[in-house]
């Protein structure tokens, strides 16, 4: 939060020593029944809205213990619990494509460069929420790992 002029950084960042493992600390698994999961959270307080914008840089390790299987992902950023940007990442998984690591694949979606320009006065909660997508195929593991959303705020 801040609220001075100039640029600002606010950011929220979990690291995870093993994305494969359910009781690693700060790992979530992703139910198989829809739900999301809000992973990670900043607020940005904004005085004048007319001369301020906000970069949003995130990003989320997803890691798949699985089957050979397709698996959807939706990933997405809010603000004050609207949508401002999604990513749909469908992913086809073979096993044996990946180096013999016995069923298991990471993947890294985030959006290079988002720029909210001219968000609402007062605080501003931006959030990164990670939803896997029903899939009746496949019951395998899906785990959110290291992640990190960082706003960068510009005022003048």
């Amino acid at each position: 939060m801040g609220l001075k002029k100039g640029t600002f950084v606010v950011a929220q960042t979990f690291s995870v020593l093993d994305p494969y493992d359910s009781a690693s600390k700060n790992i979530i698994e992703l139910s198989n029944d829809g739900d999301f999961a809000i992973v990670a959270t900043v607020d940005v307080c904004v005085k004048n809205p007319q001369r301020t914008q906000v970069s949003l840089d995130s990003m989320a390790q997803i890691a798949v213990r699985a089957t050979d299987s397709t698996f959807e992902v939706t990933y997405e950023i809010l603000r004050n619990g609207i949508v401002i940007a999604t990513i749909n990442d469908e992913m086809d998984f073979v096993p044996a494509s990946f180096m013999g690591q016995n069923g298991r694949h990471t993947n890294f979606p985030n959006f290079p460069l988002l720029l909210d320009n001219y968000p609402s006065a007062g605080i501003n909660k931006y959030e990164l929420r990670v939803t896997r997508v029903l899939t009746s195929e496949i019951e395998d593991e899906i785990f959110v790992a290291s992640r990190s959303l960082k706003a960068t705020v510009f005022t003048s």
